[in-house]
């Protein structure tokens, strides 16, 4: 898993061959095929492997939080950001899944999107953010924000005034939780 990451994440899913796999990890193809049945389903389990690292803090986050408030929303997109920040190797290998055309959402993805959604249309129906949005959109926006963030980071930096990923975390949250935040 270590080895397939790792090529994965430096080239793609397309470009790395599975001898390529073999020669990393010190194995043979069919021990590859063996324990993950095609270069698919690793792709697939590596995928997941590295999203868990933040599904299992953000469920925990979501499933301990009680009635739902503003502030559950905002720690979301710091947590994410932040696992963001902190795992550039899986920033990339978002990238690559995006430049790939992989439409292939784990089952973690879609439950943590599911889970997320549920959250905030409980928040709306108890006034505490907009009722006009879509639940999904509202998690969508943050998500899509944060990643594009860190993606497009080595051309964005450069930019006259562009500060440091604290103070854009700090003005995305401002700009967002306004956003959704009812209207009067």
């Amino acid at each position: 898993m270590e080895a397939a990451e790792s090529l994965f994440v430096e080239q793609g899913f397309s470009a790395v061959k599975l001898s390529e796999l073999a020669r990393s990890a010190d194995v043979t193809k069919s021990l590859i095929h063996h324990h993950f049945g095609s270069k698919e389903q690793l792709w697939e389990a590596v995928k997941n492997r590295a999203f868990e690292r933040y599904y299992t803090g953000q469920m925990a986050m979501l499933e301990g939080a009680g009635e739902p408030d503003a502030m559950l929303l905002r720690n979301s997109v710091e947590a994410y950001f932040h696992f963001l920040r902190d795992n550039p190797g899986v920033v990339r290998l978002f990238a690559w899944t995006h430049l790939e055309g992989d439409s292939h959402c784990g089952e973690l993805d879609n439950q943590l999107v599911g889970a997320g959604a549920e959250w905030v249309r409980q928040a709306q129906m108890r006034g505490l953010l907009r009722k006009d949005i879509n639940p999904t959109h509202v998690i969508a926006l943050f998500v899509m924000t944060c990643t594009q963030w860190f993606e497009a980071k080595c051309h964005h930096q450069h930019w006259p005034g562009m500060g440091s990923d604290e103070a854009f975390l700090e003005d995305f949250l401002k700009i967002f939780m306004a956003g959704v935040a009812p209207q009067n």
